[in-house]
């Protein structure tokens, strides 16, 4: 099969590599699109990880199972399926307190294991969800970011949120917007540095836009807001500047989310911090009832994946992670295809 391999000097190749074989619990899933996600970039530009090489990368991806080991009970071949790709060990204190997301024991399909940049690519039966087929199968490859967003949300933002200010109007950040507009916040304000992403974020709901080197975004807050400031910010860019720029937009008693990797270290003004009581919220990943969610909010529409997904040949993908390394007006969620 041919397959997107990141070798020993850690440049991609589009070559012919051996297809996966599974064991009795795994199926076999023919990959019809796998997304480039920010944390595959990161790696790309060198972040720190033990990745194994050379390996095949991409965790984001949706196909039809193509074989079945001989112990799978849930599946059959021809499923239209998508895969939790993070997997963890279910022994664990956070596992057995449904907190998967947290396990300390994870690895990750895609990274420390072989992924989706594949024709085929094999997973463990219980990582592997059905998809319904009412949508080009391939749009499911974004469950897996969805299910990010959803997570960080959950349970942190109060029910009485009427405004909110994303940080960030890429992939995460237009997904981010179509929730919450889904959960009713009647004030959406996207914060980004490049126009073409800002229109997009208008198009998915947002009810204002920033260009961060335009304009003072603290300043067109409070224009927005008629002075007031934001009830809830969420930071999906991941930088230093965003993140202090989340406190200086949010509110007294405001939430302030923080669902982006980045940066390692952003200095905080604690002064506002505590007198302020701001609550301020990390998040990790997501667990499978974030999946299921996804999953349901991609195929009744509360997520529009086709105004955020962008498709590009497998053959292409070296191409794809150069353009999304130095043209920021490059796709925003650039799904690979075999």
């Amino acid at each position: 099969m041919k397959a997107l391999v990141v070798n020993e000097n850690e440049t991609l190749e589009y070559k012919e590599v051996d297809r996966p074989v599974i064991g009795k619990k795994d199926v076999l899933i023919k990959v019809l699109g796998c997304g480039i996600c920010g944390t595959d970039m990161h790696v790309y530009k060198g972040m720190e990880n033990n990745w194994p090489l050379p390996g095949i990368r991409g965790h984001e991806f949706a196909g039809i199972i193509e074989e079945c080991g001989d112990e799978v009970s849930r599946f059959t071949i021809g499923d239209h399926v998508v895969v939790q790709p993070m997997l963890y060990c279910g022994h664990c204190e956070d596992c057995r307190s449904g907190k998967t997301n947290l396990c300390k024991n994870t690895k990750l399909v895609g990274g420390e294991l072989n992924g989706g940049f594949s024709e085929y690519a094999k997973m463990p039966e219980h990582y592997v969800f059905h998809v319904p087929s009412n949508l080009d199968t391939a749009y499911y490859s974004l469950v897996e970011p969805v299910a990010t967003s959803i997570h960080g949300l959950k349970g942190r933002i109060p029910t009485y949120t009427k405004s909110m200010v994303i940080f960030g109007a890429g992939a995460q950040g237009l997904i981010l917007v179509q929730l919450a507009k889904h959960l009713g916040v009647q004030t959406i304000i996207a914060v980004d540095v490049v126009n073409s992403r800002l229109e997009k974020a208008k198009e998915c709901g947002a009810t204002y836009t920033v260009n961060g080197m335009e304009a003072n975004a603290m300043d067109q807050v409070r224009e927005f807001l008629d002075g007031d400031l934001a009830e809830c910010v969420v930071d999906a860019a991941g930088i230093s500047i965003t993140r202090q720029q989340a406190l200086e937009v949010l509110k007294q008693n405001g939430v302030a989310i923080f669902l982006a990797l980045g940066a390692k270290e952003t200095s905080i003004d604690f002064m506002s911090l505590v007198t302020k009581e701001f609550k301020l919220y990390g998040t990790q990943c997501y667990t499978d009832e974030d999946i299921q969610k996804a999953i349901e909010f991609i195929s009744t529409g509360v997520i529009d994946a086709e105004k955020i997904i962008t498709k590009v040949p497998l053959a292409d993908g070296s191409n794809a992670f150069e353009q999304l390394a130095t043209n920021l007006e490059y796709g925003i969620k650039v799904v690979l295809v075999p």
